[in-house]
This record gives C-alpha cells, structure tokens and sequence, in this order.
C-alpha cells in the first residue's frame, strides 16, 4: 500500500465482496466470511404459531376418580431457583447458582356432586395421610398407592387432542377447602371446592399416539 492512501475497514471490504459475489451469482461456500449458507430460513418464526388456551386441558388424578369428571380448573405451580448465600473473608453475602430448586403445590377447583362423593373421596384421603407415620406398611413401600398418585395435566390443540401433558409425581393433598351454603341466591349454583395438592416433582412429556392396525 502506497505512503498516505486510505485503507478501508475490515467489514466493509467484507460487505463490499458479499455485494460483489452476489451481483455475480457467485456462491461463497458454507463455513466462509460472509456465507448465509448456516443461517437459518427464518430465525424469528417459532416451530409453532398456534397459542395455548386456557380451557384447552384435561386432567386426571387417579387415586380420586370422581374428582376428575367435575375439574373446573387447575392452576399451574410456579417454580423458583433459591441461590445459595455464603458470606466471604470480608463478611460480605454472596450468591451463587445451585440453590434449591423450589415449586408451588398444585391448586385444582372442582364442583362438588350432590352426594359430596368427591369431596369425600379427598376428606379420606387425607385422613389416611394422617396416619402415615403409624402405618409400616407404607414405609415398606409395599402401599405407596394408598397415599400417592400421580396427577396428569394434559395440554391439547384446537381439536382437543392431547399434545402434551405436565406429569406430577407422587401427588397427595394438603388442604381442601371448605363448602358454604347460602339460601339467598336465587339460581341452583353449583358449589366449587379446590383441593391443594403437593407433589415430589413435575416434567412436561409429549404425548405418543400409536396406531393400532386390526388384521
């Protein structure tokens, strides 16, 4: 390079010679400065564009049958990552990553049928789990299914068929509320309950169907 010329910048020597190649209908090769070849078709368009409603769910809980036909609604446990805090030399807390990983329990509304079957269902449930210390069966494991079931949370499309479901392990309840009577409403209202259940921990699963061909 002459004394006193001009040199111009790195990318726009880059830029100049994508321009050049491309007005040439020259293709620079994959792993090359300036290849699109690696980049993605469209890097903002999702897998799916379809959105999730909030009635598009089913749920199952095994161990109380009766429970399951009447959901009205199930909300989603929250999760939250707990830091570890250790104090340095200087007596100052730090934080660090690797704490306990924390969720909410699961909270399911149902309505109660007029022979407070599923609402009972639930009161002896936990009437047992009260019992569990005393019980040395449970602790042999060999009546884990007397106190724990697994609960599903099956998220379905548009057609109402199963996509995904949220599998919570070992769910038992901690809490059911209680029923209030009113002889001053004028509609037959249903009366709603929920029950709170805690649970050992969750994943999300996809649903598998299979296809059955009869010969």
């Amino acid at each position: 390079m002459k004394e006193g010329s001009l040199r111009a910048p790195l990318f726009l020597y880059t830029y100049y010679m994508q321009r050049n190649h491309m007005n040439k209908g020259y293709h620079i090769p994959a792993g090359q400065p300036g290849s699109t070849a690696d980049l993605p078709v469209n890097p903002t368009e999702p897998a799916t564009n379809n959105f999730l409603a909030s009635n598009f769910f089913k749920f199952t809980l095994p161990r109380v049958s009766t429970v399951t036909y009447f959901v009205q609604s199930v909300s989603m446990p929250g999760t939250q990552l707990s830091p570890v805090e250790m104090t340095n030399t200087l007596g100052r807390a730090n934080q660090f990553i690797g704490g306990r990983f924390d969720h909410e329990p699961l909270i399911v509304q149902f309505i109660v049928d007029e022979e407070t079957l599923n609402y009972q269902e639930i009161f002896d449930w936990m009437k047992k789990i009260a019992n569990y210390e005393n019980d040395t069966n449970i602790i042999a494991g060999e009546q884990k299914d007397k106190f724990f079931t697994d609960a599903n949370l099956f998220l379905t499309n548009s057609a109402f068929k199963e996509k995904r479901v949220v599998v919570f392990k070992n769910a038992y309840p901690i809490a059911l509320s209680g029923m209030q009577f009113a002889s001053t409403l004028n509609d037959n209202e249903p009366i709603i309950a929920s029950v709170t259940l805690n649970f050992e921990s969750y994943s999300f699963e996809t649903v598998t169907w299979h296809i059955f061909s009869l010969r």
